[in-house]
């Protein structure tokens, strides 16, 4: 969020980012509400609400949250937006439209343990939410094609970064002392699957292979990259059914990725150089890419390239000025 709206300043629209949280990598937002006392910070979102009111023509809200609400009640300042002709753009990015436990469905699953028929994939708080910003929003956008199933009719405007930071320096630590190494960083262990990652990676351990998982977790932005950089290749998630940031981040740093992708996605991006992983057939991916070098240096290639091209945030900056009215027709 903070990336887009510094990318659009630098375009010379007046653009900020407001936020009710703090990011554990490090990232930090124009204004954020965070740590405020209740009541205090009920005050000040509803003078930040008035004050962008007045001052900005599009609203861009993320994780189905708006800027105005307290206790039980949400999105109430979205009738207001509406009354004075605001563009209200809402982006979904994942468990704010999906529910939490459909992942420990997922992983019932795959262990063979407390199975049942699926779960609803969505809360009932979540359904709600939804309908209301099926009413109130003029452009519906979801971070991921796997969210078509929840969101259908709207638009994928996928994760971006920065490509000028997200890019490698140096080869893997692996071409100095023979020691591979997988990074996986979960934001949610329990979302992410990592116990299997854990799993399979001991087993390969166990069949001899010279190999090291490093987790990086709760680690600022900069740590990260550099944890990205002695890898040779990493893992994001093996339950669901399409990648996310650290995906993106991992390959325009010229590594490939192993990570769940639903085949039913691939039409969204056929050209897409991560290799599938789930609990079934982790250890066989991870062993494919343990052997084969070469195999390892062209997905890089091919994975730098996939980021260049689908989440540049300057090219999606393009889309979403169109989006908003500013530009050519998307």
């Amino acid at each position: 969020m903070q990336l887009l709206a510094e990318t659009f300043r630098r375009r010379g629209y007046y653009a900020t980012s407001a936020a009710f949280n703090n990011d554990f990598r490090g990232y930090r937002n124009d204004i954020n509400f965070r740590g405020e006392h209740f009541n205090s910070n009920v005050l000040k979102r509803f003078a930040f609400f008035i004050f962008a009111l007045l001052h900005y023509d599009v609203f861009h809200f993320f994780w189905g949250v708006s800027l105005f609400g307290f206790w039980r009640f949400h999105l109430l300042d979205l009738p207001v937006l509406k009354l004075f002709r605001k563009k209200i753009v809402v982006h979904f990015r994942g468990l704010d439209v999906i529910d939490i436990h459909y992942f420990d469905y997922l992983r019932n699953t795959a262990r063979l343990t407390n199975v049942s028929s699926p779960p609803l994939i969505s809360r009932k708080d979540q359904i709600r939410r939804l309908k209301i910003w099926r009413r109130m929003a003029d452009v519906l956008l979801v971070s991921e094609p796997d969210l078509y199933q929840v969101v259908p009719n709207s638009i994928l405007s996928p994760q971006v970064i920065d490509l000028a930071y997200w890019r490698p320096s140096s080869r893997p630590l692996s071409e100095q002392d023979g020691v591979i190494r997988i990074i996986h960083a979960p934001s949610s262990r329990r979302k992410k699957g990592t116990d299997f990652i854990e799993e399979s990676i001991n087993r390969l351990k166990a069949k001899g292979y010279n190999i090291e998982l490093l987790l990086a977790e709760n680690m600022p932005f900069d740590a990260i990259k550099d944890m990205y950089e002695m890898s040779d290749f990493g893992i994001d998630q093996v339950l669901y059914g399409w990648y996310g940031k650290v995906s993106v981040e991992i390959m325009a740093m010229g590594r490939p990725v192993i990570c769940n992708i639903d085949p039913n996605l691939r039409q969204y991006r056929p050209d897409l150089p991560i290799l599938h992983g789930d609990p079934t057939n982790l250890d066989i991916v991870i062993e494919r890419l343990l052997k084969d070098k070469s195999l390892r240096d062209q997905l890089g290639v091919d994975s730098q390239k996939y980021a260049h091209k689908y989440h540049d945030v300057e090219k999606e900056v393009d889309k979403l000025l169109a989006l908003y009215g500013f530009g050519h027709k998307y």
